[in-house]
Order: structure tokens, then sequence, then C-alpha cells
């Protein structure tokens, strides 16, 4: 009798044991699982904050683009060999027309385009051309003008050049000016093929004065050595692509920001950061009004309110666009236009506008 109970006795504590084992087991998976959503949630929150920060800039780039096509600025007069002036091109090329090819043959520069027009031998020049994005062909009669030389009477682009500002990088990407790059005789935003962004030079600064917005005055050497990124889109609200390492490396050290959401943009202080002086600054400034534009989009009202920037280009200039605007410590948006007569103020879009932007040319 005393050793049954003395085998229930143990029998009772082995089982305490296991139930307190497995209870421990229980407590200590549970806590690693608290544990390990913990580690997630701070790794998803790191991530997304990663996610929603760039690195503002604010330096001067050159900008070259080529056009997807060659764009039909307008159509002229040509002279033929008699002495009478003809149009043979008017009313069938259009300006805003892009020529992609003639004759069959893909066309994709003005220079190949010309030289293809010129020693065309009279016949008839059959040109492919997009057109509000539908493909057309348009017969056109050439005009001999010399011996062996012919034309047709177009004005004609392939390409465009100019100085603008690189609002952010992200990683290896880019967003710049805060509006599109438009032909400069149509008006019509520019379908571009590609391009590059280039260091620049800055000489000078042209002030701004009522009537005359002024400007930033560099010199920009197309060189391979002097490409600092490449240009993938140009969308309403920007230029974008990607930069290279060495554009990077410049970088590192810089403070990454926040991107603001369009409700946390406040009427007030704000600030513009920009390289104009030569090195990195920011200027002060005002935010004098919040509205919807033409498109439908948030954009601000700025007023310059910084006397250093004042001095230096009496406001706002051509060339500046695309300079980010900072408020609270957040990135909020980049200027975009300067009043005429009032080189004080300007126009900048939304941050969070250029960035939806991005994701169209990025998809």
């Amino acid at each position: 009798m005393r050793k049954y109970k003395i085998f229930l006795k143990t029998l009772l504590t082995v089982n305490i044991l296991f139930v307190l084992v497995v209870a421990g087991l229980g407590y200590r998976a549970e806590q690693k699982e608290k544990q390990l959503a913990r580690v997630s949630n701070t790794l998803e929150t790191k991530a997304e904050t990663a996610q929603n920060k760039v690195i503002p800039v604010g330096q001067t780039v050159g900008i070259y683009i080529n056009t997807n096509g060659i764009l039909v600025i307008d159509t002229g007069e040509v002279t033929d060999m008699e002495g009478k002036n003809t149009t043979p091109a008017k009313n069938k090329l259009m300006p805003g027309d892009y020529i992609v090819s003639l004759n069959g043959m893909q066309m994709q520069t003005k220079k190949k385009l010309i030289e293809s027009i010129t020693g065309c031998g009279g016949e008839t020049l059959i040109f492919g051309v997009r057109r509000n994005e539908e493909q057309i062909e348009v017969k056109v009669e050439p005009v001999q003008t010399g011996t062996d030389e012919y034309k047709v009477g177009i004005w004609v682009r392939d390409d465009l050049q100019g100085l603008g500002t690189v609002t952010y990088v992200d990683g290896n990407t880019f967003g710049a000016l805060g509006h599109s790059i438009n032909d400069t005789d149509t008006g019509e935003l520019l379908e571009v093929s590609g391009g590059e962004i280039y260091t620049a030079d800055i000489f000078g600064v042209e002030k701004g004065s009522a009537g005359s917005p002024g400007e930033i005055e560099g010199m920009i050497a197309y060189e391979t050595e002097n490409v600092v990124g490449e240009i993938d889109g140009n969308q309403l609200y920007g230029i974008y692509g990607t930069v290279t390492d060495s554009f990077q490396q410049e970088l590192e050290g810089e403070k990454a920001l926040e991107i603001a959401a369009a409700d946390e943009v406040k009427m007030g202080a704000a600030y513009i950061q920009s390289c104009i002086s030569g090195e990195s600054n920011l200027y002060e400034i005002e935010i004098v009004d919040l509205h919807k534009n033409e498109n439908g989009d948030q954009e601000m009202e700025i007023l310059v309110t910084d006397d250093r920037l004042i001095e230096l280009t009496g406001g706002i200039v051509q060339g500046m666009s695309g300079s980010p605007i900072i408020q609270n410590g957040k990135l909020i948006g980049a200027v975009t236009h300067v009043f005429v007569d009032e080189p004080k103020k300007g126009y900048g879009i939304f941050v969070e506008t250029m960035r939806k932007n991005e994701e169209q040319v990025q998809n």
C-alpha cells in the first residue's frame, strides 16, 4: 500500500512537471511570436518611412531631350527653280505632328530627314506621321529648288536643350522641373524618346524685374563625361529618370526628408532649397495661397521674402523651376513658374503630385 502511494505521488509530480514544461514552452513560443511581430512591424514601419523619404536637391543641371519622332513646328513657302513660291506641305503636315518614317524608312533625326527629302529625286514623299496618338500617312509632292535639290517647306525639331533644377533623388531615380517640357513654338508637351541631364557651369544670374523674369546664365558641355542622369519621361509635372552612380555619391550624407501629404501643406512660412549661389542654401518664402490649377490639381502661390535670394536673383528666375520647397521639415513641393510682372512671386506644385507623375513613367 505504501509503495502504491509513493507511485501515485511520483506520477502526480511528473504530470505537474509536464504541465509546467508545456506551459513554459507555450509561453516562450507566444513571447517569441510577439517579439517577431514587433520586429516585423518595426521593419515594415522603417520600410514605409524609407519609401516615403527622398533627398531634396536644388541643383541646376543642363537638360537635353530627344523627341519621340521628328516634330513638325510649322509649314512655309519654298521657291522653285522658276522663281514661283509654293506651299507643298500646307494643310497636309500639321504643327504638332511627329514624323516617324519617310517612304517606309525610319526617320530618327532631323538631319536624316532633310537629307532624304533633299535627295528624293522628285518622287512623291509618303510621311509616316503620329498625330494625336494616331498613325497616319501623308503624301507630299516635293518641289525642286535647285540642281538635285528638293524641299517640301516644313520646319522641324528633333531635340531641345536648356537649364532646369533637380527637385529630388530617390535611390537612383530623380524628379525635376515641376512642369513639363513643351515645344517653344507649338506650346505642346514634347513626346520624348529619351535624353540626358548634364552638369552645368553657372557663371551668373540675370536678375528678374517687373516684365522680365530673369534667368540663370550658364554653360553646358554636352559631353559623355558630364552626364549625371538619363531622362525616361516628360510628364505634366516634371521630367523623370535615373541618376548616375557619381551623382548619387555627391549626395551621400545629405538628409532625406519625408514627403508631405497634400493636406499637410499650409499657408505661411516655408523654404526654397537652391544651389544658385554655388552651394546649397535654404531661402525663406511665404506660401500666400493654396488653390487648384486649371488641371484640377493642387498648387501653391509663393512669395520670396529672403533678402539674400532677392539680392542674388530678384526673386524667382528661369532655370529655378524644380527647386524644392520645404515646410516643417518635410518636402512639400517644387517651384514651377514665376509671375512675369512680380518676380518675387511664383507658383509651386505639390511634390505628392510630382510623385504620381513619376509612377506613370515607371509603369
